[in-house]
């Protein structure tokens, strides 16, 4: 029972970093309705720019870290929105998919440059903090991560199901037509769920750095998974990225605990087409 109890937590905190890069996706899905592989680069950048605060102030800086991450990646969405997507939205629903493809690789060919080959560590002092909740332990860094993927989570569904601005994105992916009608700025929620995206992306990677090595192609997996959660939840559902995370999360530890770690990344694809061969919808609806 301690071991089950061990994997279930292992699992929710994988499973709310898997949550988060899927809800922007998620967002962005539903204004655009292409997935935005390119938040896998912006998943990287938010580990670097950790990193190199830590690097120039010190590992007690780390949560600071978190503030230029936000706002570097927020300007990096409005960028990528207004040149890339833009300009692509009439065209063909294959150009939207070929652009978010073709900006991840510039960004981590990008990255390769600036910031070099070399895979690098985060020293986070929360690191070596390690708490015990009855027969489960975990370090306070791996606690934070699951403390704030689920808080920005929470908070992004109550702003975009308890707000105006939220009544705004969601009118604006259904039909942007008559959104304009209604006096809604289109451009404007586009750009702001670029925005979310991009920051909730971000965050993840700062989040996440310390747990695992610093790379330019380290958001190559997670981007993949989170598309799995995201088709696993529901194209477009805000909820259903959040649960989709949670179950992909439990499922590929309670798969690596009981069955082997060599095929970690098998259960997720696993788990992937025995929803959709049962539920293609997905969880929820959109």
């Amino acid at each position: 029972m301690a071991e089950f109890l061990q994997y279930t937590v292992n699992g929710l905190i994988a499973g709310s970093a898997y949550g988060l890069l899927a809800l922007a996706m998620t967002l962005i899905y539903g204004i655009l309705s292409v997935p935005n592989f390119a938040l896998g680069a912006i998943y990287a950048l938010g580990a670097f720019i950790s990193f190199y605060v830590i690097q120039w102030l010190g590992p007690g800086y780390y949560l600071f870290s978190l503030i230029p991450v936000v706002l570097l990646a927020g300007i990096l969405g409005i960028a990528s929105e207004r040149i890339v997507f833009r300009p692509l939205h009439d065209a063909p629903h294959a150009a939207g998919f070929i652009g978010a493809l073709g900006l991840y690789s510039m960004m981590e060919g990008g990255w390769s440059v600036w910031f070099g080959p070399t895979w690098r560590s985060i020293v986070s002092p929360y690191n070596e903090i390690i708490i015990m909740m009855g027969s489960v332990s975990l370090t306070l860094q791996r606690l934070i991560l699951l403390f704030v993927c689920l808080l920005f989570a929470l908070g992004t569904y109550f702003l975009v199901f308890r707000t105006l601005t939220g009544k705004k994105i969601r009118a604006s992916s259904e039909n942007k037509d008559v959104a304009r009608l209604l006096g809604v700025a289109t451009n404007r929620m586009t750009s702001l769920t670029f925005v979310i995206g991009y920051a909730l992306s971000g965050i993840g990677g700062a989040l996440v750095a310390p747990t695992a090595l610093v790379g330019s192609s380290m958001g190559l997996t997670p981007i993949i998974k989170s598309f799995i959660v995201v088709a696993l939840g529901g194209l477009g559902s805000v909820t259903g990225a959040i649960v989709g995370g949670l179950i992909l999360g439990l499922g590929e530890n309670y798969g690596a605990a009981y069955i082997s770690s060599m095929y970690k990344d098998i259960f997720s694809f696993g788990l992937f087409l025995m929803v959709l061969l049962l539920m293609p919808q997905g969880l929820y609806k959109r």
